[in-house]
């Protein structure tokens, strides 16, 4: 993503492009040129901020991981995920990261593989991902359809104009921030910021946007997200317990409906395994690589292992069952270092040839052979912990 050297500065500039005093850009609605006819913008710069935070300063497909390591930088994460967490961080949660919306939304307990095919790593997508953060963190969340460019429009600055960005479909996912009116329809902008496959944070023209707006009402996807209010939150020891029962029983065997709807997938420890057989198999697979098939999941394992330690630092269980969920984060967070030395070999945009390379297939193998060991060793504890939870065993 290119940017002027300080976000300070490209954040000054589109204040200025709007003008907008800097100390005032967040909240004010504004009129424009005098000489013109009336207009009005406004630009949630905070959410700009918070985006750069999160995501941008990277430059590319990413977001940071957790609060307790803010150095710590997820590759090709999920970005539903990575943009709810801004509109989270825009409305106060300022103590949530993205380590803990992908384990209490159901996420970090999800893996799908299917050869030559992306969609099964959406299958996250299925599994009531809102309700399940709102359970957790009291995040109140709600889609509404729109029709047509004009829709969009009136939907997105009563949204911006409360104070609140709002989530759209697209490649992947989509945020708007602002907007800026004009005498002709045709002269509108939309403020948007996405990541994947492209990162960006910019100006729509209107002519972009209504591009946008085909693309996705022609997909069916035409509605967006964004924060309704804070909710009530289920106990977190009811929470802890449906993140490890996922753990556990999807390993084994995801939810039927996931099945039916991608039927042709390997889900759990299986589809690692399989994930693992085909990286080896130089015969069936002359090239391959960590992109599309799986490539937000693989950081999911360090997300349970995040979980689960906070979880069992917040002594909410009985003391053995702490220590079980110590031993199956250590284990998640050696499983994610595993894939992650698996990437060095194979990762996207890696080393010329390294898809075709025997060398690099193998050790890429070997690695995800070891990360699957340590699932292995993670789930089995997770499964004790389960055990010590449903026997009533909290303080």
């Amino acid at each position: 993503m290119s940017r002027p050297p300080t976000f300070a500065t490209a954040l000054a500039c589109l204040c200025v492009c709007l003008a907008i005093p800097p100390a005032t850009a967040n909240a004010e609605d504004t009129t424009m040129d005098r000489s013109a006819p009336a207009t009005s913008a406004r630009l949630l710069s905070d959410t700009v901020g918070i985006f750069h935070e999160l995501i941008g300063r990277f430059e590319q497909h990413g977001v940071a991981a957790s609060s307790d390591a803010p150095m710590e930088f997820y590759l090709q994460p999920c970005v539903y995920l990575s943009l709810h967490l801004v509109q989270m961080r825009e409305a106060g949660w300022d103590d949530i990261d993205y380590d803990h919306i992908a384990a209490v939304s159901g996420a970090s307990a999800l893996f799908a593989y299917e050869p030559d095919s992306f969609d099964p790593k959406y299958a996250n997508l299925s599994i009531g991902m809102d309700d399940r953060i709102a359970d957790a963190t009291g995040f109140g969340y709600a889609w509404t359809p729109f029709s047509g460019a004009e829709g969009a429009w009136r939907a997105i600055v009563q949204s911006v104009d409360a104070g609140r960005s709002v989530k759209g479909w697209d490649w992947e996912n989509i945020l708007f921030a602002g907007y800026e009116d004009a005498g002709e329809s045709a002269e509108r902008r939309v403020y948007a910021m996405t990541d994947g496959p492209g990162t960006y944070s910019k100006w729509l023209t209107w002519e972009e946007f209504g591009s946008w707006v085909a693309r996705i009402e022609e997909w069916g996807v035409g509605k967006l997200g964004s924060h309704t209010e804070r909710v009530p939150t289920r106990p977190a020891g009811d929470i802890a317990a449906r993140v490890l029962g996922d753990l556990v029983a999807w390993s084994d065997e995801s939810p039927q409906h996931l099945r039916e709807k991608y039927p042709d997938a390997t889900f759990g420890l299986a589809g690692i395994e399989l994930y693992a057989e085909h990286c080896a198999d130089m015969e069936q697979f002359e090239d391959f690589g960590s992109c599309h098939g799986i490539n937000p999941l693989w950081c999911h394992r360090n997300s349970s292992a995040a979980y689960l330690r906070r979880v069992a630092d917040e002594d909410v269980f009985a003391e053995a069952t702490d220590e079980r969920l110590t031993t199956a984060a250590n284990e998640f967070r050696a499983a994610y270092l595993y894939w992650k030395q698996f990437g060095l070999h194979l990762t996207h945009g890696g080393s010329e040839g390294a898809g075709t390379s025997k060398e690099h297939r193998e050790e890429g193998a070997s690695a995800l052979r070891k990360a699957l060991a340590h699932e292995k060793a993670a789930l089995a504890a997770a499964a004790q912990a389960l055990e010590g939870m449903e026997m009533g065993v909290v303080h």
